[in-house]
């Protein structure tokens, strides 16, 4: 799973892009975008359970389900999202997130407005809405990065910032990344913890030497662990 960001000032044409890009490509995308007003249950029945102290409220009707829950970070959003079967998580918004977590972003210009938004991390602009489609995806397909959360391991030679810089100048791809072959995913506490080549390794050849032991196991490609350690003494 990969994460890209659409940036832009109001009315750039960021949904209608993120739109366009889901419809026009056969890979499986999340979404994450910032909402400026406020998102509330208030007025509706679903709002007496988020008053009782609901975390959680999933409405389901006949052909959709929604999901609401408390205030989540981008980092906890991309986490969550990381648990799902997907290729790429876009980014709607989040500027400041998302130069703090260094991801690459495709800006977007209208009437010039929104230049101030091109910096290292950019891969792509878009001015006024005049694109190709098919650019965008290739561009998405080349550019956007397993979430590295700022692991700054160095083993490409770069640290994390220095890789996006890198990866937008075409001097480096997207799987020069050590994480993009990391067999291991360990989310903790809502945060994902990236992990080292050499951790992922002991780490993961540890887990799957025991579960390969286990009763009933025979060749497994795929293990979801989940631990709940609660509250512990000591």
């Amino acid at each position: 799973m990969r994460v890209i960001g659409i940036v832009g000032y109001k009315d750039s044409g960021k949904t209608t892009l993120i739109e366009n890009i889901i419809k026009n490509s056969n890979k499986k995308f999340g979404v994450i975008k910032h909402a400026k007003s406020k998102i509330d249950l208030e007025g509706k029945d679903s709002f007496r359970y988020k008053e009782a102290g609901s975390k959680y409220i999933y409405l389901i009707s006949d052909n959709s389900t929604v999901l609401f829950s408390d205030k989540k970070s981008l980092e906890e959003a991309i986490a969550e999202l990381c648990k799902k079967d997907l290729d790429f998580i876009l980014i709607e918004g989040f500027k400041e997130e998302i130069k703090k977590l260094n991801i690459p972003k495709i800006v977007l210009l209208k009437d010039g407005e929104g230049d101030d938004l091109i910096d290292d991390h950019t891969v792509y602009v878009v001015e006024n809405s005049n694109y190709k489609i098919d650019e965008i995806l290739k561009i998405i397909e080349e550019k956007a990065i397993v979430p590295t959360m700022n692991l700054n391991c160095t083993h490409c030679g770069y640290n994390c910032k220095g890789f996006v810089k890198a990866l937008a100048k075409g001097e480096i791809k997207w799987d020069d990344c050590v994480l993009a072959k990391a067999k291991l995913k360990i989310i903790v506490d809502d945060k994902i913890i990236p992990l080292s080549p050499f951790v992922d390794k002991i780490v993961g050849d540890t887990i799957m030497a025991m579960i390969n032991n286990l009763k009933g196991v025979k060749d497994p490609k795929k293990v979801e662990i989940y631990i709940n350690w609660g509250e512990r003494n000591g």
